[in-house]
């Protein structure tokens, strides 16, 4: 940015030096007495010159455009990583379109500012100053009246910014609800054609598509309108320089060669204050940009690492929760005083309705969310007192709801560990069950799967996942039952490479098929966010109580849908 300004520095003495030589010119064609080499220095001086132009004129734009992409690109990254580090309370209550807007819209809006805002805010102030000294040295009288015009229209340029950047505000948010809802809806697009919402959905984003159209319409009415009243106002300077000149000229107070100079200067002392307000809408814009960027910055999160957090060389990888109260809102809480240890190299079991508050509990371990009341420890140590890359870096997670990025298959089980070998990845890929379905697509471990898989099977998906959790060999694995909505065959597969995985480990499982806890250690019972059972399988149905119900109003559901499914043949 320094050598922009440098540059157009350079460049706003190159307008003022040609005049000035050619009103020598015209003196020495007036008065008489110069000769052929004078002429030929002037020609020459002017050629120079205008080579001195152009090269400032590229040097300004490209070290402008230089420090603007510069700073785009450290500040898209700035941005990424600081939402990498907010917490989920404030994640959840945004919009990812909503995010990908303020991390690459707007910011890349800001790159107009620093390329186009600083260097031509400083050039504005320097070339009409600069010009303006030449004219009172020459002629001050001429130079009051060439310059009344002046105050009005740095009063048009200041007036309009604060309401043209309400105006850009508003435009920006309208955009940030287009580009969230067409994300959603694409995201969303089984759903809206297996309901046939396509017309509604259409009509929606007309609807917003609309009301940002209007709102840039009115936006730029208004921004541009300084341009045109400035252009008029540049040429009232000049009829003025002609009007009062010409009279000062016939009466001997004024040369013609200084009159040239007062029209040549007016049309460039104007020129910045046409360019700002060219511009102003590009800069409003990027002002708006930058608040929300800046914003979107000043949000801290709540779950950070404490000053003192460790990451202990040796320990024991056991959960224990000890009284703890949890709810995503306050004064509405979702656990109520959940207590329960797992040993290392246990399996527990969390059973229990939609909404007990399983994923929840889950949720706590990696420190996702703190607790409100009570703590949750790994290894003796609370995991707030953890170094956080420690902590989830000794968890991994097998969830039912898979994500996967676009990418190969191997660039997907290498995420669990992206220093591992190749031989390591298919190793992952064989204990999990994987590589017979990835050695049968195209281009095997380097074939794309598309967004978040949707080339793959669910089972494919979930085996993809073990393969990931096997490769990052946590000592902690926190599982979230994935056997519902497979085929039998594709369960089997699934059921052997999660007892492999979980072997040696201590596991928390969510169960939503109760017969796939009967090898755990325990079984917590949870009820409306309340444990209301503990123990192991076969002592839970001793006991008869909650447990051993729902495990008998599992067995009659299942009974009955497969009597549906032979009679519905």
């Amino acid at each position: 940015m320094t050598l922009s300004v440098l540059c157009g520095v350079v460049f706003a003495g190159t307008n003022l030096i040609p005049p000035l030589l050619i009103r020598r010119m015209i003196e020495w064609i007036v008065e008489g007495g110069a000769d052929e080499s004078d002429i030929i220095g002037v020609t020459v001086s002017l050629f120079g010159l205008y080579l001195l132009r152009g090269a400032t004129r590229y040097g300004y734009g490209v070290f402008s455009h230089m420090a603007a992409y510069s700073v785009m690109c450290s500040l898209m990254n700035r941005v990424y990583q600081h939402i990498q580090h907010l917490s989920h309370r404030f994640l959840n209550d945004q919009r990812t379109g909503s995010l990908m807007t303020r991390s690459i819209n707007d910011i890349e809006t800001v790159e107009d500012f620093i390329a186009h805002g600083i260097p031509e805010t400083l050039l504005a102030l320097i070339i009409p100053t600069s010009m303006m000294t030449v004219l009172f040295i020459l002629n001050p009288t001429l130079a009051m009246v060439a310059l009344v015009p002046v105050p009005f229209a740095s009063w048009l340029v200041y007036k309009y910014v604060s309401p043209v950047r309400q105006m850009w505000r508003s435009v920006r948010g309208s955009l940030t609800e287009l580009i969230a809802s067409v994300q959603d809806n694409i995201s969303g697009i089984t759903v809206i054609k297996s309901f046939a919402q396509e017309t509604n959905s259409a009509a929606q984003i007309k609807e917003k598509s609309v009301r940002f159209r209007d709102e840039m319409i009115r936006a730029n009415t208004v921004s541009l309108l300084p341009a045109g009243i400035i252009e008029a106002v540049g040429g009232l300077g000049i009829v003025l320089v002609i009007w009062s000149g010409g009279g000062m000229s016939m009466r001997g107070q004024v040369s013609v060669a200084d009159i040239f100079i007062f029209v040549v200067y007016m049309g460039y002392i104007y020129q910045p204050f046409l360019t700002l307000a060219s511009i102003n809408d590009v800069l409003q814009k990027a002002t708006t940009s930058i608040d929300r960027v800046f914003e979107l910055l000043a949000e801290e999160s709540d779950i950070v690492d404490r000053s003192n957090s460790v990451s202990p060389g040796d320990m024991k990888f056991n959960i224990s929760f000890d009284h703890v109260t949890f709810g995503y809102k306050k004064g509405l809480s979702i656990l109520h005083d959940i207590s329960f240890d797992v040993n290392q190299g246990e399996i527990v079991a969390l059973v229990g309705p939609t909404g007990a508050g399983k994923t929840t509990i889950c949720n706590l371990i990696p420190r996702f969310w703190d607790p409100d009341i009570g703590c949750v420890k790994v290894g003796g140590y609370e995991v707030n007192n953890l170094n956080l890359r420690f902590l989830r870096g000794n968890i991994a997670a097998v969830l039912q709801d898979v994500f996967l990025f676009h990418g190969t298959v191997r660039h997907n089980i290498l995420f669990g560990r992206p220093e591992a070998s190749q031989d390591e990845v298919i190793s992952a890929a064989q204990i999990a069950n994987a590589e017979e379905f990835i050695l049968d697509m195209p281009d095997g471990y380097e074939s794309i799967i598309g967004e978040r898989g949707v080339r793959l099977s669910g089972g494919q998906k979930q085996r993809l996942s073990i393969a990931r959790a096997i490769l990052k060999d946590a000592p902690i694995l926190i599982l979230d039952e994935a056997t519902s909505a497979v085929d039998v065959e594709t369960e089997m597969l699934i059921q052997q490479a999660i007892t492999r995985l979980v072997a040696n480990r201590t596991v928390v499982v969510i169960a939503h098929r109760l017969s796939t806890v009967r090898n755990a250690d325990k079984v917590v019972v949870l009820e409306n966010g309340r444990i209301v059972e503990s123990g192991s399988h076969s002592t839970l149905i001793e006991q008869n109580g909650t447990y051993a119900r729902m495990l008998q109003a599992q067995d009659v559901a299942s009974d009955w849908s497969f009597e549906t499914n032979v009679d519905q043949r």
